[in-house]
């Protein structure tokens, strides 16, 4: 890639495979010294394959794991969810 790769759509989020980290994780960009795109674990920083990223929506985070503020007010009705203490957050 040679310039910073925009969502094909809004709300939709970059996930691949990170193999350090052994799941599906959101990426995030950084350029290399010629200023072309890597994408990286958000959670080791691990380069990942840019073959392997593809956009996904927000039920799609949700089945990864992730959540985005505010989609969910009432929480997942686990104890201390809303509150900033679920861990399915």
């Amino acid at each position: 890639m040679d310039a910073l790769t925009p969502a094909p759509e809004e709300r939709h989020f970059p996930v691949a495979r990170c193999a350090p980290c052994g799941r599906d994780v959101l990426t995030h960009a950084v350029l290399d010294a010629r200023g072309r795109e890597d994408r990286c674990c958000v959670h080791c920083d691990a380069t990942l394959d840019p073959e392997e990223i593809r956009w996904v929506g927000v039920p799609a985070l949700n089945d990864l794991g992730y959540a985005m503020e505010g989609e969910n007010e009432s929480g997942c009705g686990r104890e201390g969810c809303g509150q900033g203490r679920c861990g399915n957050r």
